[in-house]
């Protein structure tokens, strides 16, 4: 039954809740450059992925699921009540429109509220176990959440691979979650915290079947909400096991932003306006199909996540009382490195072809 709740109900509700969008929600319009769609699009299929979510959990409380109780304590609370709030951010800016800078310090401020309730790392695991300040614990959370907030909102330029790539992201923080709620059962806010994810990777289903076809837009709703959700579990993961674990999995994402952003800030490039610079949407210029370029990026976080497996990881191992092993750096860096490799490339061959022919 737990399983049914956790991963029939959050689909059939997401999928239910954005044909309603579909019908009755804002439009995205096409501006003739950055956005590529030929016609108005339904957006803020993000609402739906929440409605899944949130269905899904009060399903797991029916099932008698006693870490559902942990959603409104400490840390579960923080990073549950930031999604809610991204999502309504993010729609009130699908349907009405915020200043860029209006939005980006309602999720700053938001980010900060959400850590002074939710997580709190005092520990790093980095190879080893590092102690850290309070304040360097909170600052880095909220940052966490912020940055991945705002990261998979970049990332969503085509159909499929915002939400694509942060359903896997979900499922393998789920995955890597398992051993501590099976060896650390009077602890339920690891419990609770896998039944979030699964749960939003299942919403996530919903939405991709109108997403993929190209018939609905997650828009900022399901973006904001989703990076958040992935940013705030990482921050809780940090808290008792190593935190390049779950960062492994979002490089995929996390390179493409920060080159990018570094690439038009060296050419005088304003960063707070919308462009076209990023490694997949040089792709779409380049006459990719939104489908292939999606799969690109689930194809990258799958190795990032088989790269995470492959050695003697043993992600819970820190939560334990165990020396996480030094191969969780040696994984983080191997995968950066190669990354930031293919970006380079991407940009010196396919990026100078683009600006050559004027696309």
């Amino acid at each position: 039954m737990t399983l049914i709740a956790l991963m029939v109900v959050p689909f059939v509700v997401s999928l239910l809740v954005c044909w309603l969008m579909i019908r009755y929600g804002p439009k995205d319009g096409p501006d003739g450059d950055r956005k590529t769609q030929a016609a108005p699009v339904p957006s803020s299929g993000g609402m739906g992925i929440l409605a899944g979510l949130v269905a899904g959990v009060a399903a797991t409380a029916l099932t008698g699921s006693p870490a559902v109780a942990q959603l409104t304590l400490p840390p579960v609370a923080g990073v549950a009540a930031f999604t809610a709030f991204a999502a309504l951010i993010g729609w009130a800016d699908d349907a009405y429109g915020f200043p860029a800078m209006t939005k980006l310090i309602a999720l700053l401020a938001g980010a900060a509220v959400a850590v002074v309730i939710g997580p709190q790392p005092l520990s790093v695991w980095i190879g080893g176990a590092m102690q850290v300040p309070p304040i360097i614990g909170l600052t880095s959370a909220a940052a966490l959440i912020f940055v991945m907030a705002n990261a998979v909102n970049f990332l969503d330029g085509a159909n499929g691979i915002a939400m694509g790539t942060s359903m896997i992201i979900l499922l393998m923080i789920g995955l890597l979650l398992a051993p501590n709620v099976a060896y650390s059962p009077g602890d339920q806010a690891p419990a609770m915290l896998m039944a979030l994810v699964f749960a939003a990777a299942a919403a996530i289903g919903g939405f991709l079947f109108w997403n993929l076809p190209g018939r609905l837009f997650a828009g900022d709703a399901g973006a904001l909400a989703i990076g958040g959700l992935i940013g705030g579990a990482i921050a809780m993961f940090a808290m008792d096991g190593p935190v390049l674990v779950p960062l492994t999995l979002c490089l995929p994402i996390l390179v493409d932003v920060f080159l990018t952003l570094a690439w038009r800030a060296k050419h005088g490039r304003p960063l707070m306006q919308a462009h076209r610079d990023h490694a997949y949407q040089l792709l779409l210029r380049d006459g990719w199909e939104h489908g292939q370029v999606a799969r690109l990026w689930w194809g990258l976080t799958v190795v990032s996540a088989g790269a995470v497996v492959a050695g003697p990881f043993a992600a819970a191992a820190g939560a334990y009382g165990m020396s996480p092993p030094p191969l969780d750096v040696i994984v983080f860096v191997a995968v950066l490195g190669i990354g930031c490799s293919l970006w380079v490339r991407q940009r010196v061959t396919l990026g100078r072809k683009l600006i050559a022919d004027g696309r």
